[in-house]
């Protein structure tokens, strides 16, 4: 949550940004720092990649997408690996004062994050994959500074901060707003991720109109789900439905928190399409024989085995609202601590109760 303050530090720091101050609830509680700080050490930030330039890892792979080349994979690899790497240290540094509430731990990873806000970080984004890419790295980012923000909110770096990323979550929306007719991937699972960017950024600014944005592309995706809960845009990356089937439900489900702590009856949508997509998904990792046939396609990996628990780790979030409702729970459950970088760090710290 972000009070009147911290609209007016923004307002200064972006020109023309009109302070509309919005108290943006979390969807998970915060963590007030300890009176005790441990000696603070942290290391210098890595240089700011300020040029975004990804290749898609399915290179020339025709519409599906659905194999991997193995030459575009390893460029791909290498071009994101910087800014990876980046997310994925200020995510755990934010987990961290999660866990302990030490104050020194949240000024690194502010420092951190002050560090590409200033050099305007990824505010150049090259082609559509980087778009996508970037929107994940939002996701991740946004996340960890909310984690860190009851630490350090009347750090003027703070601000600095939000205001990054809300500029570039808008920049983001504006990328996936011009282009939703034209690309398939601005309209499925990389808009969804978009969409927790900016839920994300607006919470850290205060700004409503981010986060109306955010459920808007949420109501698009779950009232366009079938009957049966399948999305029609990830049925069509045959072999690799299920898995983008999972993927967009990471996304999907911590928008939808953000919107019911908000007081927007996300859940319900479209009578409760949500809650048939989760259903879908996870029977079909006991059987995914009605996906393959709806896609066209056997599906790569799972056959009745276990995804990692990254793959999962939206099922923190719905389990602590519908505990029991999902399909596996308990054997999904069993792999906890439940984790994705994207969506800031141990799900099982933020959501588990633990």
């Amino acid at each position: 949550m972000l009070r009147l303050f911290a609209c007016m530090l923004l307002a200064g720091l972006v020109a023309g940004t009109a302070c509309r101050a919005a108290e943006i609830r979390l969807p998970f509680a915060p963590r007030p720092p300890s009176d005790a700080s441990a000696p603070e050490t942290c290391s210098a930030p890595p240089p700011p990649v300020t040029v975004l330039a990804v290749v898609s890892k399915y290179g020339d792979d025709g519409p599906r997408r659905d194999t991997v080349d193995p030459a575009a994979d390893a460029r791909f690899e290498a071009e994101i690996a910087p800014v990876r790497a980046y997310v994925r240290s200020v995510v755990e540094m934010a987990n961290g004062y999660r866990r302990s509430g030490d104050p020194g731990t949240a000024r690194c990873a502010l420092a951190w994050l002050a560090a590409w806000a200033g050099a305007d970080a990824l505010s150049q984004a090259e082609n559509p994959n980087s778009q996508f890419q970037r929107a994940e790295a939002l996701s991740g980012l946004g996340l960890a500074l909310l984690q860190i923000a009851p630490a350090v909110r009347v750090d003027p770096r703070y601000a600095a901060a939000a205001a990054w990323m809300a500029r570039l979550a808008a920049a983001t929306d504006g990328f996936f707003d011009a282009t939703r007719e034209k690309l398939k991937g601005s309209r499925n699972n990389h808009a969804y991720w978009a969409a927790l960017a900016s839920a994300a950024a607006a919470a850290a600014v205060g700004d409503q109109a981010l986060l109306d944005w955010s459920v808007e592309v949420y109501r698009t995706a779950v009232c366009g789900a079938t009957p049966a809960g399948a999305l029609p845009l990830e049925l069509g990356r045959g072999k690799k439905a299920l898995a983008y089937h999972l993927f967009a439900l990471s996304a999907l489900v911590p928008v939808a928190a953000f919107a019911q702590a908000n007081g927007i009856d996300a859940f319900g949508f479209c009578d409760g399409a949500l809650h048939r997509i989760v259903r879908f998904s996870l029977d079909a990792l006991a059987d995914p024989h009605a996906v393959a046939v709806l896609a066209d396609a056997p599906q790569d990996g799972y056959a009745g085995g276990l995804p990692t628990g990254g793959e999962v780790a939206f099922l923190e979030i719905y389990h602590r609202a519908f505990p029991g409702r999902a399909p596996l729970e308990a054997r999904l459950l069993a792999l906890r601590p439940l984790k994705s970088t994207a969506l800031g760090g141990d799900q099982t710290l933020l959501y588990g109760g633990r």
